[in-house]
């Protein structure tokens, strides 16, 4: 899903060159560029720059041995996503070599060079080992990416036929927390991150919210059996029940702070929104916490953080260290016994026995004030599992269109054909057995992938036309700036600017002395520490 390549940066410093025709006749096949249009760009600068990030080590073995003055190859490792968009979210991105988001992010320290000791990852059980990742380490996820891929795939063209592009999506194992795929759209690419807009960064699960009204028919049926205790009488169908079974909105909140409906939720990669505070407005629900208030309500009872990291493996031991059995945060929301009666009775309106499935679908259309206007759009959720009785995979997926009816009503609209996709996908879950157990060791890096990776560097950065005798701007060093003076510098490109945080630029992107050719866009990463 991310793999490290040991590359070399070529740098000239064309103060120290000789003959400047002679180095770019001899330096023109590494960087993909004329010779002649490389001896411009030596002849109009004095600084050190940058003329390739990609060479790999058969290449800088050559540039060394031709032995010119103010050439030099410095190396750097760098990683890639072969995937490209798929689990964007979960991976997150680096930036000048540090993780800034996702997993890259949170464990930045353990997938940097070097050592590290348990409190850097206490998820991971160290065996008695003192250190680990002297030699490098590979963190192992619970995603299942070819599941991932199919989910992506037809979640994506679920979307295209609603004319939206917003929704979100996650298959878990209710009963072990296990996320074997996570799937939000819009999506970006972690390979070139720094062109995706904030709101197709944005996690939905744990950042978009959800009407609550979407699952109060589930909240409310669970209530109630709840109520009628284990020697209750089976509750009446909702189409002859009372209005949520008699609750009043008061009382379904209890019910639901008793279920910890709004509570944290804590992942590998992202935390979710805590329990709203005494004094609040209507309290909201995330993605993640409807999930996993539905995952409670399936396995008896137990609400389990959902998590993505499953081991980790050293290379210097050649050991997999598996993750501790108190890491994942399981607490009993509800009496083990109705927990029981709970998950046998609560779906029943929904089974398909047939199937051997559950398949719950809902759509709320809600309106927001905007000033002196109305914003409208339309949510639609389906929750699923597989087997019915004792569910091993649980679905959830929602979308959010910014548009009301009536449209055009076609094959493929609608929550008929959301909840078609959803059972389709939990079919073939089963059928294709998605579970199987995380590999005893990472797979061997793939040639392909390798390939992959120089086509993607080399198609990102494409010569535009032009007089050859142009100067080429490089980016400049901005590291270490105020925003402002940074701003400074880059101005006179009239380039777009991404800010991201506050303080000083601890970061950027593109890197320091890349050329500018056809970029129009960086992105600058500020912290105030």
């Amino acid at each position: 899903m991310a793999v490290s390549y040991r590359l070399y940066a070529l740098q000239v410093n064309p103060a120290e060159i000789g003959d400047r025709h002679e180095i770019a006749q001899q330096l023109a096949q590494f960087v993909d560029e004329r010779p002649e249009r490389l001896e411009a760009r030596l002849k109009n600068t004095q600084d050190s720059m940058l003329l390739a990030e990609d060479v790999d080590e058969k290449q800088a073995e050559e540039i060394n041995g031709l032995h010119l003055r103010g050439v030099t190859c410095k190396s750097e490792e760098v990683r890639f996503y072969p995937g490209h968009t798929a689990a964007s979210h979960v991976l997150g991105f680096m930036g000048d070599g540090v993780g800034l988001a996702g997993v890259e992010g949170k464990y930045d320290t353990v997938l940097q060079g070097g050592g590290f000791r348990k409190p850097n990852i206490p998820d991971i059980d160290f065996q008695g080992q003192q250190s680990l990742g002297t030699a490098g380490a590979d963190l192992m996820l619970t995603l299942d990416m070819e599941l991932q891929k199919q989910v992506e795939n037809r979640f994506r063209g679920y979307l295209a036929a609603q004319g939206t592009d917003k929704g979100m999506g996650m298959v878990i194992e209710p009963g072990s927390g296990r996320i074997l795929a996570l799937v939000n759209q819009p999506s970006f690419n972690p390979n070139y991150f720094w062109k995706a807009s904030e709101s197709n960064r944005i996690n939905r699960m744990y950042n978009h919210v959800l009407n609550k009204e979407l699952i109060r028919p589930i909240l409310a049926r669970a209530a109630a059996i709840e109520r009628e205790g284990l020697d209750g009488p089976a509750l009446l169908p909702p189409t002859v029940a009372a209005p949520n079974y008699g609750f009043s909105g008061e009382k379904l909140d209890t019910f639901e702070q008793q279920i910890q409906l709004y509570g944290s939720v804590f992942g590998n990669w992202e935390s979710g929104p805590g329990a709203p505070e005494q004094g609040e407005a209507e309290p909201v629900v995330t993605g993640v916490q409807v999930g996993v208030t539905l995952a409670s309500l399936v396995n008896g009872g137990w609400r389990i953080t959902p998590y993505v990291v499953d081991s980790l493996y050293d290379r210097r031991t050649g050991k997999r260290y598996l993750r501790n059995d108190d890491a994942t945060e399981k607490i009993h929301i509800l009496d083990p016994a109705l927990g029981v009666k709970i998950r046998r009775d609560l779906f029943t309106n929904w089974l398909l026995e047939q199937e051997n499935l559950v398949a719950f679908t809902a759509d709320y259309t809600q309106m927001r004030r905007e000033k002196h206007f109305s914003r409208f759009s339309i949510q639609e959720l389906f929750a699923g599992f597989i087997p019915a009785r004792q569910p091993k995979f649980l679905l959830l997926m929602a979308i959010e269109q910014d548009h009301l009816y009536p449209k055009i009503k076609e094959k493929g609209n609608g929550l008929a054909a959301l909840e078609s996709m959803g059972k389709e996908l939990l079919a073939g879950f089963v059928k294709n057995n998605s579970t199987e157990a995380v590999a005893a060791t990472p797979p061997e890096r793939s040639k392909e992938n390798l390939r992959q990776f120089f086509i993607s560097k080399r198609l990102n950065v494409r010569e535009t036309p032009g007089r050859i005798s142009e100067p080429v701007g490089v980016m400049p060093q901005m590291r270490g700036m105020s925003l402002r003076k940074g701003l400074q510098q880059i101005d006179r490109y009239k380039m777009k600017v991404r800010i991201n945080g506050s303080g000083r630029i601890v970061a950027q992107y593109p890197l320091p002395g890349q050329p500018l050719l056809g970029i129009d866009e960086c992105m600058l990463t500020l912290d105030s520490k």
